[in-house]
């Protein structure tokens, strides 16, 4: 399979991927630990478990957050 070039939005900004590319795989190469992290997919909230599953598509949107404890 050939990589195709798309353009997602994550945390507002516009980012370039290779696709075929899960969302686990963005997540490391963005520097996010997808273990640390909550991520909202075009919307919706994504399980941590089906971050590897799931195959980025252009256009879609990522809200990535990452959690902070405190007190």
């Amino acid at each position: 399979m050939s990589a195709k070039p798309a353009t997602i939005v994550a945390n507002g900004e516009n980012r370039h991927i290779e696709l075929p590319c899960t969302m686990e795989k963005f997540l490391g190469l963005s520097g996010w630990r997808p273990t640390q992290v909550v991520v909202e997919h075009n919307g919706s909230v994504v399980a941590r478990g089906t971050l590897g599953d799931i195959q980025l598509k252009d256009g879609d949107r990522l809200e990535v957050i990452v959690p902070v404890a405190g007190g």
